[in-house]
């Protein structure tokens, strides 16, 4: 299972992200920023299939 923390490296790290919490139409991903408030993060599951591929690269740097 993938820590909370490493949910918000991998947010801030997917071009895909997309935040389900707006202000006016501005994303406020910078105070969120996680996998768990991203659109595309449906039933524990990112729907993109992103969540691990982009961990891995995190990982080898």
């Amino acid at each position: 299972m993938i820590s909370a923390q490493d949910k918000r490296i991998v947010a801030e790290n997917c071009k895909e992200y997309e935040s389900k919490n707006s202000i006016l139409g501005l994303q406020v991903s910078y105070i969120s920023g996680s996998c768990s408030n991203c659109v595309n993060f449906v039933n524990n599951k990112c729907s993109k299939d992103l969540l691990y591929k982009i961990e891995q690269v995190i990982s080898m740097n």
